[in-house]
């Protein structure tokens, strides 16, 4: 990764909003190191990369397997006025903005699970991790993103689940772009969908998360700590929030994780 392709690729409004981009060979990830930087005192919109992490995270402690050409990894830091207690929805606005920047590489055929993955059918290329630092007067929000660029098999076997990567995704339009490229349109689009949020809240992406979600009027799980509720997904509301049709009504659910129910699976040939 380089960080004057990166620079250079940005656009010209979105770069003068980045007060940083630091590229790392390998990091243990670049999340804990933007959160160690932020209690050092270095705050602001900041970019860090790197090519390779040795302890990559992703949500509820699961490792990332982040090998050297596998995969971006990715985080931008911004600091905001306390009281911000919209991570769930910016989680939300990252991932539809990561998907939204791969599908202007030419990638087609993604999808989103609530809350934060991108997959193309049931394998998951991209997930997001959020990490908040609130402070009395201002908070500090990292913005994680892995993306699977170029796994190979043995890379696949160390996963826990089907994954895909955006090379076999453009295998059959184009070339997989330089890293640094797609660095710079995840970018462009998340710090773009930020400043929106920022002025509107989730309201305006609401309709484009829903017209990609791929659980959208199917029948699913939701796990929350060893709670199961099993409904049919109504998509995401204005605040976010999943709505689910269950046999007690219609519930908002903020917090959890979704499964395809039994029946789904049957039914799918995914």
């Amino acid at each position: 990764m380089e960080s004057q392709l990166i620079q250079g690729s940005l656009s010209p409004d979105i770069a003068d909003l980045i007060d940083e981009i630091q590229v790392f060979d390998e990091i243990d990830s670049t999340n804990l190191e933007a959160l160690r930087q932020i209690k050092a005192g270095k705050t602001g919109t900041r970019l860090l990369v790197a090519d390779a992490q040795s302890a990559g995270r992703g949500r509820r402690d699961r490792a990332w397997i982040s090998p050297a050409g596998g995969g971006l990894y990715m985080s931008l830091t911004r600091s905001f006025q306390s009281d911000n207690g919209a991570i769930q929805c910016l989680s939300l606005v990252t991932a539809l903005s990561v998907l939204n920047a791969v599908e202007s590489l030419g990638a087609s055929g993604l999808e989103l699970k609530w809350p934060n993955d991108i997959l193309v059918g049931n394998r998951k290329l991209a997930g997001i991790l959020l990490e908040l630092l609130a402070g009395d007067e201002e908070s500090h929000l990292v913005f994680g993103i892995g993306l699977n660029l170029s796994l190979t098999k043995e890379d696949q076997a160390r996963i826990d689940r089907p994954v895909t990567d955006l090379e076999s995704i453009l295998e059959a339009t184009t070339n997989c772009p330089n890293a640094s490229i797609v660095v710079a349109e995840i970018v462009n689009q998340l710090i773009q969908n930020i400043l929106l949020f920022e002025q509107q809240g989730f309201a305006p992406f609401a309709e484009a998360w829903n017209a990609y979600d791929r659980y959208l009027n199917r029948d699913i799980v939701i796990q929350a700590g060893n709670t199961r509720t099993i409904g049919r997904s109504l998509g995401v509301d204005g605040d976010g929030a999943l709505i689910l049709q269950s046999a007690a009504g219609r519930e908002r659910i903020t917090g959890g994780e979704i499964f395809p129910s039994l029946s789904e699976l049957g039914e799918s040939s995914d």
